[in-house]
């Protein structure tokens, strides 16, 4: 067995937390304390780590020194961040973590720049010569209804989205051929499907909009690839299908590798120069072309997918950033993933109980 080691896994409630913390449990080659940190003091996987603690929004002044003292008393040698809104504040804290023998895994301040906002993503990638969605970036209202026709509505489905935000946050379908009718009767309430109006009435309540993108609504299969990078250099990557999605977190996958997406993926990744761990999400169009929709910059909600198949992702990120090697493991397509709800109990004091 190599020697132990302590990590910090921040967002334990968020929801793939649960299968990264089993990833870091069941290695298989050494024993691995996890401290767990979040805003909520009830977060769902609190009970799963060795410690807990709970901190300020990374909004807060006080997060990084709170991270770092944490760090300090709890001895921990790698900071695994799963929040995007964390992101940026690791990357530029990273040499002062550094400095106090934690590593962090993160990518460059400038290249969470460019992938963290997804109009800025989509132009890059354009002036690059790599392929996209049709898409406009768009800062006003009118520009919207503009930009709404350029893309084809209403005579195609649209998509309209917020540049910055993660989890389906600011996301809508705009579908002209979409009855409202059988949407209040056989969509579920959080149904990403709007009509056209009630978006411009919607957007129209601020003085001001943020911006946003109008891009080409893509009808099919949503496919990820994940991907381990050392500067643009992808050591580990693998890829699934999303079967089912429900606010942008597949309930159930199969692991699949498909060249189209990998290739681009790749490319990407060379061109941006990116680190440590991301996420790109694909959804095919009408002619059966992946186009790319958003990069995440950390471990995806669905990682734990890949560690029945036999490539354990977040393990791999701590190997990779403590300075050992790995090869990389075999990978095996065609397993499936199925997820299920799992709760968890705690005290009038907040200690977690079993029952």
């Amino acid at each position: 067995m190599l020697n132990p080691i302590t990590i910090l896994l921040t967002g334990t409630g968020a929801p793939g937390a649960p299968g990264i913390i089993k990833c870091l449990r069941k290695n298989g080659e050494r024993s691995i304390r996890i401290v767990g940190v979040d805003m909520n003091e009830n977060a769902g996987s609190r009970g799963m780590v060795d410690t807990f603690y709970t901190v300020p929004s990374a909004n807060d002044d006080a997060f990084i020194s709170t991270i770092l003292r944490i760090c300090e008393q709890e001895s921990v040698n790698v900071v695994e961040p799963i929040v995007t809104r964390e992101l940026m504040k690791f990357a530029i804290a990273k040499e002062e973590f550094s400095d106090r023998g934690v590593a962090v895994i993160s990518a460059k301040p400038e290249v969470l720049q460019i992938i963290n906002n997804k109009a800025r993503l989509l132009t890059a990638m354009h002036e690059n010569g790599l392929p996209t969605p049709d898409f406009v970036v768009v800062h006003t209202l009118d520009e919207l209804i503009q930009a709404c026709k350029e893309i084809g509505y209403p005579q195609k489905a649209i998509c309209i989205k917020g540049a910055v935000g993660n989890g389906s946050r600011g996301v809508r379908i705009i579908d002209p051929s979409k009855s409202r009718f059988n949407l209040f009767f056989e969509e579920k309430p959080n149904s990403m499907f709007i009509s056209y109006e009630e978006a411009i009435r919607t957007l129209s309540e601020n003085e001001f909009i943020p911006e946003m993108l109008v891009m080409e609504y893509l009808p099919g299969d949503e496919y990820g690839v994940d991907v381990l990078c050392d500067n643009g250099r992808i050591i580990a990557q693998a890829g699934r299908y999303n079967q089912f999605v429900n606010s942008s977190i597949p309930q159930g996958c199969i692991i699949e590798k498909r060249e189209e997406p990998f290739e681009l993926a790749s490319r990407i990744c060379q061109k941006f120069q990116i680190d440590g761990h991301a996420n790109f999400d694909f959804k095919y169009n009408s002619s059966g072309e992946a186009k790319l929709l958003e990069i995440n910059p950390r471990l995806s909600a669905t990682i734990v997918a890949y560690a029945a198949a036999g490539i354990n992702f977040p393990y791999l990120g701590i190997k990779h950033t403590i300075g050992e090697t790995f090869i990389m493991p075999k990978v095996r397509y065609g397993i499936r993933m199925a997820r299920r709800y799992q709760e968890e109990f705690f005290d009038e004091e907040n200690r977690p109980i079993e029952w």
